[in-house]
């Protein structure tokens, strides 16, 4: 739902986990940035923090939103993109006690028909998960607001995920 101008208040937009719903306030109805977000939401996604800072994870769409009307391009962190599903085919998951060597390939060079890995999940003995990815600043991820061209770690509590390499 986009509400017009004039709507009383400094808000931006919101939307509930796991439903059908999402309302953006004014201009920030025309913004990627923000649909991305508050549709995330839809699917069940929480905030990508970062430290203390509920929107701090400028790494992906469920950080803070831009205000620009085309962008910026960027992908769900590694958190969120295992939990959708998405490049199922190069998910590799670790337990404590396991160790994993191989290459690890940015969800931006990512090929259906050669998959390799892209997210690698790590299960720590106490059942917090925490994921692995490289966050190739090309293509699809393009404009992404922080990490670009580095190896990003995200640890993941209940629909959040945190930013914390």
């Amino acid at each position: 739902v986009c509400l017009p101008t004039g709507t009383s208040g400094s808000w931006i937009a919101y939307a509930y986990l796991d439903n059908h719903l999402s309302v953006y306030n004014d201009d920030w109805c025309t913004y990627l940035s923000t649909q991305m977000h508050e549709i995330g939401h839809n699917l069940n996604l929480g905030h990508s923090t970062e430290g203390t800072q509920e929107y701090g994870d400028g790494s992906g769409m469920m950080g803070y939103s831009q205000p620009v009307d085309d962008g910026p391009k960027m992908c769900f962190n590694g958190a969120k993109s295992w939990d959708l599903g998405w490049y199922s085919e190069g998910h590799v998951s670790v337990e404590h006690s396991q160790s994993w060597e191989g290459t690890l390939t940015s969800i931006a060079d990512y090929n259906l028909s050669n998959p390799q890995a892209t997210l690698v999940q790590v299960t720590q003995n106490n059942g917090d998960k925490y994921y692995i990815m490289y966050n190739r600043k090309i293509g699809i991820n393009s404009g992404t607001q922080e990490g670009a061209n580095q190896v990003l770690i995200t640890k993941k509590t209940g629909t959040r995920s945190s930013l914390v390499a």
